[in-house]
């Protein structure tokens, strides 16, 4: 409970893992001896503020999230409530059968590729989603970045006025859903859930600072990467 509302996490693990290559789903890969997916769960939680968690699969994996993730968890989960739902075709597919199947007043939309994000950073998020409707976390890009137009230099962008998105993204669940849905009856597609709600939902999500040890895991050197963030 978190001021007197529910509060759900959905976690998107139905990917391919296409750009890491050997077949296996990213999110069941070990770091430091626990599953990619694990990390995430424990955050969310260690935080202390979940009632509820989804976790969408892939069906061809559910023994995966079965014996290697849930049965190896280290916390009690008797004190929420853990949904297995299956995902879709494409990430807003997934995300919309977690939303769907959540219970709560917020939802928190996170991939289940970032397993390097904090407890702290989840309240931040709760706390601008109670009063915006939505939120997500973005970072200042550090590195000049310049439009490239045909091979050859354009503009330089301004990196003021620009951040890197990253999960989980927070929504009033009614809120999110009316907005899904209407990206799915209207045919329109969406790489992130803060962009759904932004363009159908009415409402200008709210940046919350978003943390650079948060790394999506895509490729090998993200993982060992990853391993050094969490092992500091």
């Amino acid at each position: 409970m978190y001021r007197e509302r529910t509060v759900g996490a959905v976690i998107l693990a139905a990917g391919r893992s296409s750009r890491m290559g050997q077949g296996v789903n990213k999110v069941y890969r070990e770091i430091l001896g626990k599953p990619v997916l694990t990390h995430s769960i424990d955050t969310f939680l260690g935080s202390g503020i979940v009632d509820e968690m989804v976790l969408v699969f892939n069906e061809e994996e559910e023994d995966l999230l079965e014996e290697k993730v849930l049965g190896a968890l280290d916390r009690d989960l008797s004190d929420i409530i853990v949904r297995r739902i299956p995902g879709g075709k494409k990430r807003q597919d997934s995300s919309r059968a977690g939303v769907r199947a959540s219970e709560t007043d917020y939802v928190c939309i996170h991939d289940g590729a970032r397993p390097n994000f904090s407890s702290d950073l989840i309240v931040k998020l709760l706390d601008a989603t109670v009063e915006h409707g939505a939120a997500f976390p973005g970072v200042k890009p550090v590195d000049t970045i310049r439009a490239n137009n045909q091979g050859y230099a354009g503009a330089t962008i301004d990196r003021d006025r620009h951040v890197k998105v990253q999960t989980p993204q927070c929504f009033r669940k009614d809120l999110h859903l009316n907005a899904i849905n209407e990206a799915v009856e209207t045919g329109r597609y969406f790489t992130d859930d803060a962009g759904i709600v932004m363009e159908l939902g009415g409402v200008r999500p709210r940046v919350v600072e978003g943390e650079r040890s948060n790394v999506k895991i895509t490729t090998a050197l993200d993982t060992r990467l990853i391993e050094v963030l969490i092992s500091s």
